[in-house]
């Protein structure tokens, strides 16, 4: 099977597709688990490790970013950009 790569050493369309699936679905079950779904009721014990194993790095990180003590971050002659 041809693959079409992104870059040198990059990962191919097809994986990156394959992989938004992936996320796309454990996020949804990971919402049925949060509203008490009765679907969830069924999953096998496979299903609900590896929904476990996934479910620490699914969702993206927010970053915060300040300066020195919490306070805004100093930037170019005294300008301050507000976290």
């Amino acid at each position: 099977m041809a693959t079409v790569h992104t870059g040198q050493g990059g990962k191919s369309f097809q994986d990156r597709e394959l992989a938004s699936k992936v996320r796309t679905q454990a996020l949804n079950d990971l919402y049925l688990i949060l509203t008490n779904d009765k679907k969830t009721e069924k999953w096998s014990d496979l299903k609900r490790q590896v929904l476990l194993k996934m479910s620490t790095s699914i969702l993206p990180r927010l970053n915060e970013h300040s300066g020195p003590d919490g306070k805004p971050i100093p930037i170019l002659g005294g300008i301050t950009i507000d976290s």
